[in-house]
């Protein structure tokens, strides 16, 4: 485009001053230097300076009307011309800046929603990595945990893909990897493999946690006699222990399509097989505790009734022979409490007896110095010691 000079729109100035619109004649000339020279600089391409050759601009336009208008002889087409090759070149370099601007500033608004990124999918690019790194967590809680988090990834790839995160990528480069849009979306954007990557490492994270959770209860087993009710059904029947672990671990991952071989988790039930030699062992031990000797026939009432809801039968109570009272803030008494131990058969375990050797009775104060009958209050729960059925 040729851009009309200000010197060549130039009248004769003896020509102007004879001119009833003189002022506005000499004031576009003037602008119209200006301009030309801001055209000129190297840097006239920002906002600031758009800005003075926009409202120069706009006082020229306004000018060429009144010269029109008060000297219909003037030629202005000089002026018109360089006002619409200017006005185009503005225009032209305002949407370039614009849009460098409004680019920026939609970078911006992407980078502050990619920092809260965790807010709404921390817990999927965590698990999500961890996969990645193979550090897969195995007790079947967290298991759980990032199975669901796994299975949100699909979700956060469309949010990549809605808001475009990858092209803020260069803000990223010097911090960590977990932050970076690039490897989140692209973490995102495979999430099926992802996920059966996933599937994969937890299964063996799984399987090697409840060995070593199994491998725990034995060893207290043999260690100090201790059981519960619980582990004593999983190891009573291995394969159907073994069957459940696989159960759980199906159900949690199925989604995922990824199909463990039958044997994945029989290691369990070869561990599992140690029990009955332990067990044997271990209930060949006297661990109730001879410190306790107060015999109290008026206890043994609500011990059966605790023992009878699960099969047991008492078969010896004994307290520590102590009382102690429990008073409050005003040294008022509350009520009295003493600690046993009891002795309980279960026709079902086959052998052996269990020993609750923290069993609690308390009897509320009723005032006067007197006290309600002692009767139990805790101690009988799922956990145990085994040992031997003395008398």
């Amino acid at each position: 485009m040729h851009l009309a000079t200000a010197s060549t729109a130039f009248a004769a100035p003896s020509l102007a001053n004879k001119s009833p619109a003189k002022v506005d004649i000499q004031t576009v000339e003037v602008k119209m230097k200006s301009i030309t020279k801001k055209f000129e600089k190297s840097d006239w391409k920002n906002s600031n300076t758009l800005d003075e050759i926009a409202k120069m601009l706009d006082d020229v336009e306004t000018r060429i009307a009144r010269i029109k208008e008060k000297d219909k002889d003037w030629d202005t087409s000089s002026f018109e011309t360089f006002f619409s090759e200017s006005s185009a070149k503005w225009k032209k370099a305002s949407e370039e800046v614009n849009a460098t601007r409004g680019e920026a500033q939609l970078d911006l608004e992407r980078r502050a929603r990619f920092t809260t990124i965790g807010d709404r999918h921390g817990a999927a690019i965590q698990a999500g990595l961890m996969a990645l790194d193979g550090q897969v967590r195995g007790a079947l809680g967290h298991v759980r945990e990032d199975m669901e988090a796994i299975l949100a990834l699909p979700a956060l790839a469309e949010e990549c893909e809605d808001r475009q995160y990858p092209t803020i990528q260069k803000y990223y480069e010097d911090e960590g990897r977990a932050k970076q849009p690039k490897v989140v979306c692209e973490l995102a954007g495979n999430h099926q493999k992802v996920a059966e990557t996933y599937v994969s490492l937890a299964a063996k994270a799984r399987l090697e946690d409840q060995l070593k959770v199994d491998q725990e209860a034995l060893t207290a087993l043999e260690q100090h006699g201790a059981l519960s009710s619980v582990w004593l059904a999983r190891f009573k029947d291995p394969a159907a222990h073994v069957r459940q672990v696989a159960s759980e671990f199906a159900e949690l991952t199925a989604s995922v399509g990824v199909t463990l071989g039958a044997e994945h988790f029989k290691p369990l039930e070869t561990q599992a097989k140690k029990f009955k030699e332990v067990l044997a062992a271990a209930s060949r031990v006297d661990r109730f505790p001879k410190a306790w000797s107060t015999s109290d026939a008026k206890l043994n009432g609500s011990v059966s009734g605790q023992v009878k809801s699960f099969g047991g039968t008492l078969a010896k109570l004994r307290t520590s022979g102590t009382m102690m009272v429990e008073k409050n803030d005003l040294g008022i008494p509350l009520a009295q409490s003493t600690r046993g131990a009891a002795l309980v058969r279960v026709a079902s375990d086959g052998g052996f007896c269990r020993l609750y050797d923290d069993v609690g009775f308390s009897g509320t104060y009723k005032g006067g110095g007197t006290y309600a009958p002692l009767s139990y209050s805790s101690g009988i729960e799922d956990e145990f010691k085994v040992t031997v059925c003395s008398k």
